[in-house]
C-alpha cells in the first residue's frame, strides 16, 4: 500500500481540480439520460474524467459510477478507488446546490480513506486511516452538547422520500431535515443531525466516503444487524444501512 498521506493530497488534489471543472460545465451544461432512467449531464463526464485522469496516476484502479470495471477487471481486486463524480445529479439539475463529489480508497473490502467535497461551498471533509477528520484542513471538532441537542435530528432523502421514513420519524419523535446527496453525511459529522436511516439498497459509490468518514468521526454507520458494510469491485448494492452521529446514539434507534 502507497503512503496514505500521499495519496490522500492526491485525493484533494482531484476533488479541487473536478470541483471547478463541474461549476465550469454548469454554465453550459447538456444532460442525458441514462439506460435506467436516471439523469446524466456533462459537469458529471467532466468530474469523472478528470478524477480518473488524476486518481489513475496512482497506479490503482478506478471505479466510477460512470466508469464500472469489467468482471474480469473486478475479480480479487483488494484494493481501488471508488468515487462518485457528481452525486446529486437530480437536484445539480434542479438548480440545487446540494451536490457532491465523493471519493474513497477500498482495501480489503473496507473503505481507509476517503473525501466529500461540495464545489458549491469550497467545503470539504476527509481522512485515512491514520487521522482525525477534517474540514478545510482544520481537525473537525463540534461541541459535545452540540451533537447531543441535535440528536433526534433526522435527514430524510429530498428525493426519495417515502412511508418507512415518516413512520421512522414518527416512532422516535424526530425532526425530520431535507438535505440533498451524500452531504447528509457531512450534517452528521457536524452534529446539525443525528441520525440517518435508508430502507432501500444505494449503490456503493454513494455512501462509502460518508461510511469512512462518520466512523473515523466517533459515529456509526454499518448495517442494521450493527455489523460494517462491506465493500467489493463486483457488487455495486450497498445493504440496507443506519448513521448515527455519535455511536452512543446507536442503541435509541435499534
Amino acid at each position: 500500500m502507497q503512503n496514505l498521506d500521499i495519496l490522500m493530497q492526491i485525493a484533494i488534489d482531484a476533488a479541487n481540480k473536478a470541483s471547478i471543472a463541474i461549476l465550469k460545465e454548469r454554465k453550459h451544461l447538456k444532460d442525458w439520460k441514462k439506460e435506467d432512467g436516471s439523469a446524466l449531464t456533462s459537469a458529471d463526464l467532466a468530474s469523472d474524467q478528470i478524477l480518473n485522469d488524476v486518481l489513475g496516476k496512482t497506479d490503482i484502479k478506478v471505479l466510477s459510477e460512470e466508469k464500472i470495471l469489467s468482471q474480469k477487471e473486478s475479480e480479487n481486486l483488494q484494493t481501488f478507488w471508488l468515487i462518485d463524480p457528481l452525486d446529486g445529479t437530480s437536484g445539480f439539475l434542479k438548480g440545487s446546490d446540494e451536490f457532491c463529489i465523493m471519493i474513497s480508497l477500498i482495501h480489503q473490502n473496507r473503505p481507509i480513506l476517503s473525501l466529500i467535497k461540495s464545489p458549491s461551498s469550497g467545503d470539504i471533509f476527509y481522512g485515512h486511516s491514520n487521522t482525525k477528520v477534517y474540514k478545510n484542513d482544520e481537525i473537525l471538532y463540534i461541541d459535545e452538547t452540540y451533537f447531543k441537542n441535535n440528536q433526534f435530528k433526522a435527514l430524510l432523502s429530498v428525493n426519495h422520500l417515502n412511508r418507512e421514513d415518516l413512520e421512522f420519524a414518527q416512532k422516535h419523535e424526530l425532526k425530520a431535515i431535507n438535505i440533498g446527496s451524500g452531504l447528509k453525511f457531512c450534517a452528521i459529522l457536524e452534529g446539525r443531525a443525528g441520525i440517518y436511516k435508508r430502507l432501500d439498497r444505494l449503490k456503493i459509490w454513494d455512501i462509502a466516503a460518508g461510511d469512512f468518514l462518520v466512523n473515523l468521526n466517533g459515529g456509526f454507520m454499518g448495517m442494521l444487524d450493527g455489523n460494517l458494510i462491506s465493500y467489493n469491485a463486483l457488487e455495486h448494492r450497498s445493504q440496507f444501512f443506519i448513521c448515527v452521529s455519535r455511536k452512543s446514539f446507536l442503541k435509541d434507534f435499534l
